[in-house]
C-alpha cells in the first residue's frame, strides 16, 4: 500500500506542477524531468490504481501505457481538431488525473494490510530457498526479508559501474571509430564498468533472497551504459532518423500543423503531436535533449511490461529477470531513438503483458478430446476473470482500447504487430477480450483509408506490391543491407548470428515448458511477428522489427533454458560447497560479461557514421539560422542533425546527384555550373558513411569541399573537424 500511495501523491504533485508551470514559462532542467515523469504517471497512475487491480506489477505496467496512451491522444486530436493548444492539452490530461485521484486514494486505503507473522515470513523465506536451489516455480521470489546491509552494497557497486562508465565517456573519441565501431575504441574504464555489472547481476541473480531493488537498478545501469555510451560521450543523440523527428517536432511546435505533404509520417500524428506537447511544457526550444537520453528512457519504461511476460511465461520471478538482462543485451536493434517505434513498442510490450497476466491467473479449462477437436474447443473457451468483478474487466477492455487507439494513430506497423498478437490470444482462447484483434484490424484500416490518404496515394502501388512478398522482404531486410566494406560485412554478420543465438536457445527453453498451459500461447506470439514478412518491406527494415516484437517472448523462454541448464550444473559441482558456489558465480558473472561485449560490438558497429558531435550540431543550426525560406542544402548523406529544423523552408538535395556516373568531384563540378545549392553542409559521419557502405576513397568529403571553394561561388561558414558548412557567396543573411 505505500508504493501505491507514494505513487499515487507523486502522480498528484506533478498533475498541479506541470500546468502552472507551463503557464509561468519557468526554465529549469526541473520542469524537464517533472515533464517527463508527468507523461509516465499522468494520468494512468490514479485511474489504474481506481480500478484496485490485485496485483501490483500489473498496475504499474497498465498504469505507463495508459499515461503514454493520453499524451499521443491528445496530441492527434490537436491535428484531427484544428485546434493546437499544447498547454490546454496538459491542463485537460492533468485535470483527468486529478479527478480521478481521490478514487484511486479510496481504492488504496480499502486495500486490506496482509498480516505478517513470524510463522508467515518464515515460511516465504524457506519457499525462496527453495526456489533458489531447484530453480523451479515457488513464491516468485518476492522481497521479504531482504537485508539492508547487503542492498547497500549492492547500490553502491552499481553507482560505482555508473562512475567508471561516465569516466569512460570522457575518455571516448568517437571520431577514432572504424569498421569495429565503439567496441574497438572504448576505453578500459568502460570494460570495468561492464564487468562490475556483470558481477552485481549475476551475484543478485544467485543470492537466495532475490533483491528487485539491486536488480532494476543493475539493469537500469546496464541500459545507460550500452545505450547511451557514445551519445553522452558525443553530448547528443545519435541516429538520422531521430534528427529528422526531432525537425518534425519543431514544426508541430512552432506552427500546429501536420505536413502529410512533406512526409508520410505526418499521416499518424499521435507521436509528433504528443512529442510537441512535451516539448512544450518542459519548456524545451526543441527535442534535442530528449533525443540525447531516449534510448536508455525507453528502455527502463519498457522493463516492468518485460518482466511481467517473462514471469508469466516462466513462473518465477529470478528467471523473469535474467530475460530483462537478456532482452537488454540482445537489443542491438537500435529502433529505441525518439520515435514512433520506441514508443509503440513500449505500449505493445504493455498490452502483452496485461493480457498474459489475465490468462495467468484466470481459471482457464483445460482442452480435452480428440486431438482434431481440440484446437476447435481451445478457440471456443473463455478464461475466467482475472480475479476482479465484471465491472472491472469492462474498465481494463476499455483501457485497453485507449491505448491501441493511441497506438493506431501513431505508428504504422506496431498495430498490425498487436493485432497478430491479439489474433493468437483469441484462437489459443487465452483471452476474454476475443474481439480485440478485430477492433485493432478495423481501426487500423479505418485509420489508413481515411486518416493516411495522402500517404497511400502516393504509395499503393509499392504496399500492394509487397503483399505476400516474404522472400523480397527477407532480401531487403538482410542480403540488401549486408553492402560496403568486406570487413564491415563480415561483421554485419554478427548482428544477425547474435539474434539467431537468442532464438536457439528460446526454442529450447520452449521445449522445457511445452507441457505447461500456456507453451502453444507462447509459440504463436513468438512467431506472430513474422507475419509482417508477408505485409510489407517497411523500407528494408521489416526483419529487425518483427525480431524486435518477438523479444519480448524470445527472452523469458532463452532464460527457461539457461537458468534450467545453469541448475543442472550447481547439482553437478555440489553447490553446498563454498568453492562450488564462488565457481558458479564467477562463471555466471563472465557470461553476462560476454553478453554485455557482445551487445556493444553489434549495437554500436555503426558509431563511424551515426554518431553526431555537438560541434555538427552547432554547425547546422547556424547554417539553418542564416538560409531564407526556400533555400536548398546539398548534405554529403542522409546522416547527422542537419533535419533537426526548418522542416518544409530549406530542402535537402544529396551533394553529389545520384544520377552520378562518373567520379564524385567531376560530377560535383558539373552540378555546380549548373547552378548549385545555395549551402553545402559536410560532417565526419558523412565521410564514414561514404567508405563503409559505398567504398568511398577516405577523405572523399574533403576533397568535394575544395572542389566547391576552388569554384569561386561558395565562402565558408564553418569548418572544423566535425563540420563544414558553405553558402554561396551573396545568398543567406550575413
Amino acid at each position: 500500500m505505500t508504493a501505491r500511495l507514494w505513487a499515487l501523491g507523486l502522480a498528484a504533485l506533478v498533475a498541479v506542477l506541470v500546468p502552472v508551470l507551463a503557464l509561468v514559462e519557468a526554465h529549469s532542467p526541473v520542469r524537464v524531468m517533472v515533464a517527463v515523469v508527468f507523461v509516465v504517471l499522468v494520468p494512468g497512475v490514479p485511474v489504474v490504481l481506481a480500478l484496485d487491480l490485485p496485483d501490483g506489477r500489473v498496475t504499474a505496467v497498465l498504469a505507463v501505457c495508459v499515461s503514454v496512451s493520453a499524451l499521443l491522444l491528445g496530441g492527434a486530436a490537436g491535428a484531427l481538431l484544428g485546434r493546437w493548444d499544447p498547454v490546454g492539452t496538459v491542463m485537460v490530461i492533468a485535470a483527468v488525473g486529478l479527478l480521478a485521484t481521490p478514487l484511486g486514494l479510496r481504492a488504496v486505503l480499502r486495500r486490506p494490510v496482509p498480516a505478517r507473522t513470524g510463522a508467515g515470513v518464515a515460511s516465504e523465506e524457506r519457499a525462496v530457498e527453495r526456489e533458489a536451489e531447484t530453480g523451479e516455480k515457488g513464491s516468485g521470489g518476492r522481497e521479504v526479508t531482504v537485508r539492508a546491509l547487503p542492498r547497500v552494497a549492492g547500490l553502491a557497486l552499481v553507482a560505482a559501474s555508473l562512475t567508471l562508465w561516465w569516466v569512460s565517456t570522457r575518455q571516448l573519441d568517437t571520431s577514432a571509430a572504424g569498421l569495429g565501431g565503439a567496441a574497438l575504441i572504448a576505453p578500459v574504464t568502460y570494460w570495468l564498468a561492464l564487468a562490475l555489472l556483470a558481477g552485481v547481476l549475476a551475484w543478485s541473480l544467485l543470492r537466495k533472497e532475490l533483491d528487485h531493488v539491486v536488480l532494476a537498478a543493475a539493469c537500469t545501469a546496464l541500459a545507460v551504459c550500452a545505450y547511451l555510451f557514445t551519445s553522452v560521450a558525443d553530448g547528443a543523440g545519435g541516429v538520422g532518423a531521430g534528427w529528422v523527428h526531432v525537425g518534425f517536432t519543431d514544426l508541430v511546435t512552432r506552427t500546429g500543423t501536420f505536413a502529410t505533404g512533406i512526409d508520410a509520417r505526418f499521416s499518424w500524428p499521435g507521436f509528433l503531436g504528443g512529442l510537441s506537447i512535451l516539448v512544450t511544457a518542459a519548456g524545451l526550444a526543441d527535442a534535442a535533449p530528449l533525443l540525447l537520453l531516449a534510448p536508455a528512457f525507453y528502455a527502463v519504461l519498457a522493463m516492468p511490461a518485460l518482466w511481467l511476460i517473462a514471469k508469466v511465461i516462466s513462473g518465477n520471478a529470478r528467471t523473469a529477470w535474467l530475460a530483462v538482462v537478456l532482452w537488454l543485451c540482445f537489443n542491438w536493434y537500435q529502433q529505441d531513438y525518439l520515435s514512433a517505434q520506441a514508443t509503440g513498442f513500449v505500449l505493445y510490450a504493455g498490452v502483452l503483458a496485461v493480457l498474459l497476466w489475465a490468462f495467468d491467473v484466470a481459471d482457464v479449462p483445460a482442452v480435452r478430446g480428440r486431438r482434431a477437436l481440440r484446437w476447435v474447443r481451445a478457440a471456443r473457451r473463455i478464461p475466467g476473470r482475472p480475479g476482479v468483478g465484471g465491472g472491472v474487466v469492462v474498465a481494463l477492455e476499455v483501457l485497453l482500447l485507449l491505448v491501441i487507439v493511441a497506438l493506431v494513430l501513431s505508428h504504422q506497423l506496431t498495430p498490425i504487430a498487436l493485432g497478430a498478437a491479439l489474433l493468437w490470444f483469441t484462437v489459443a482462447g487465452a483471452t476474454r477480450w476475443r474481439s480485440l484483434w478485430l477492433v485493432t484490424a478495423a481501426l487500423v484500416v479505418g485509420w489508413f483509408s481515411y486518416g493516411a490518404v495522402g500517404f497511400w496515394r502516393g504509395h499503393l502501388a509499392g504496399l500492394l506490391g509487397d503483399l505476400g512478398g516474404v522472400g523480397a522482404s527477407v532480401s531487403s531486410g538482410v542480403s540488401e543491407r549486408l553492402v560496403g566494406d568486406p570487413v564491415y560485412q563480415q561483421l554485419q554478420f554478427s548482428r544477425i548470428g547474435w539474434t539467431g543465438l537468442l532464438g536457439l536457445v528460446a526454442v529450447a527453453g520452449w521445449f522445457l515448458v511445452r507441457r505447461t498451459k500456456g507453451a502453444v500461447l507462447w509459440a504463436g506470439l513468438a512467431a506472430a511477428p513474422f507475419a509482417l514478412l508477408g505485409v510489407q518491406s517497411y523500407g528494408g527494415e521489416v526483419v529487425i522489427r518483427c525480431a524486435l516484437y518477438a523479444g519480448p517472448v524470445l527472452a523469458p523462454l532463452a532464460a527457461v533454458a539457461l537458468v534450467r541448464a545453469g541448475s543442472a550444473v550447481r547439482n553437478a559441482v555440489g553447490e553446498k560447497r563454498f568453492s562450488a558456489r564462488v565457481t558458479v558465480a564467477a562463471a555466471t558473472a563472465f557470461v553476462l560479461f560476454v553478453a554485455m561485449s557482445v551487445l556493444t560490438l553489434t549495437r554500436g558497429l555503426n558509431t563511424s557514421f551515426e554518431h553526431v558531435s555537438a560541434a555538427e550540431v552547432d554547425a547546422a543550426r547556424t547554417l539553418l539560422r542564416l538560409a531564407p525560406d526556400g533555400a536548398t542544402v546539398a548534405s554529403g548523406g542522409e546522416v547527422g542533425p542537419l533535419p533537426l529544423g526548418r522542416v518544409g523552408e530549406v530542402r535537402t538535395v544529396p551533394l553529389v546527384p545520384r544520377d552520378c556516373t562518373g567520379l564524385p568531384p567531376d560530377c560535383l563540378r558539373t552540378a555546380l555550373a549548373n547552378g548549385g545549392p545555395d549551402f553545402i553542409y559536410v560532417t565526419q559521419g558523412q565521410e564514414a558513411l561514404g567508405r563503409l557502405l559505398r567504398m568511398a576513397p577516405p577523405g572523399w568529403t574533403g576533397e568535394l569541399v575544395d572542389v566547391a571553394l576552388d569554384s569561386g561561388d561558395y565562402e565558408t561558414v564553418v569548418r572544423t573537424e566535425k563540420a563544414t558548412v558553405l553558402r554561396r557567396i551573396g545568398g543567406g543573411a550575413p
